[in-house]
């Protein structure tokens, strides 16, 4: 099999007045970890489901693995994985339950022993048979991975995976999105928390739909002269098109979760 790829070309995508994506350009080659960072509103969120094909773009082509995600038939999707923002799972059910029923729905080879090693991945094996609606959020959080990651996809899309997560167990989900990129896949990560940039392979800064700039966290630290991403990132807007100040000014809640 090919290695994981991703192909952006000039895409761009509008909803009513507000710009969420504006000219992106982007080429992605696994196995990496790439960080998608940026405020809210930035497009990291309508980046990721014009990956998936979730999203028509307005103008531009994507490419995924060679193929235009909204011709993506049942393998090209087996070869994906998808955390979304949002909860996607069921609290009725139980861990492996969850786990079980995507396992099922992607197809995963020798269900048994993927359901169990995607439990295990995310340490959840001693909570495996408890239902969701018993658990911590973070608990509910890592289940979510498991889902994702139960099929062995070699695009992995995590959309603020972890969000709302304390310190310590956003450092353990972390070292899972590490392990995964060591086993040959390409997982894009998106993030608020500019800090957490600092994990990844190379980090794609976006700024009101735009390419701020792309690059590893020690290209950003050098380039700019600064210790940490967040701080690289505002010396980054130092340097941004004068069009960036305008929309400054009318950005609006409409964008938030663009």
């Amino acid at each position: 099999m090919d290695d994981p790829s991703v192909r952006v070309d000039g895409l761009r995508r509008s909803f009513g007045p507000v710009t969420a994506l504006d000219g992106v350009d982007l080429r992605l080659d696994g196995p990496a970890i790439v960080g998608v960072a940026g405020p809210n509103g930035a497009g990291k969120t309508t980046l990721i489901e014009m990956l998936l094909g979730l999203l028509a773009p307005d103008e531009g082509t994507v490419r995924v693995n060679g193929v235009d995600p909204l011709s993506f038939d049942a393998d090209d999707r087996r070869r994906l994985g998808y955390m979304p923002q949002h909860e996607a799972v069921y609290r009725d059910l139980t861990v492996r339950e969850n786990v079980a029923f995507f396992a099922r729905l992607y197809g995963a080879d020798d269900r048994a022993s993927a359901v169990a090693a995607a439990v295990d991945f995310v340490g959840l094996a001693d909570r495996a048979d408890d239902r969701l609606s018993e658990l911590s959020g973070g608990m509910i959080r890592r289940a979510s991975l498991a889902c994702a990651v139960v099929h062995d996809p070699g695009v992995l899309f995590l959309d603020e995976p972890t969000v709302g997560l304390d310190p310590e167990l956003r450092a353990t989900m972390w070292d899972g999105f590490r392990e995964r990129r060591d086993d040959g896949t390409l997982a894009l990560v998106s993030t608020h928390y500019l800090g957490e940039a600092r994990h990844c392979d190379r980090v794609l800064f976006l700024r009101n739909g735009r390419v701020l700039a792309f690059d590893s966290p020690d290209a950003f630290l050098d380039r700019t002269g600064t210790e940490d991403l967040e701080a690289a990132f505002l010396a980054l807007l130092d340097d941004r098109d004068p069009r960036e100040t305008a929309l400054d000014a009318t950005d609006t809640e409409e964008a938030a979760d663009v």
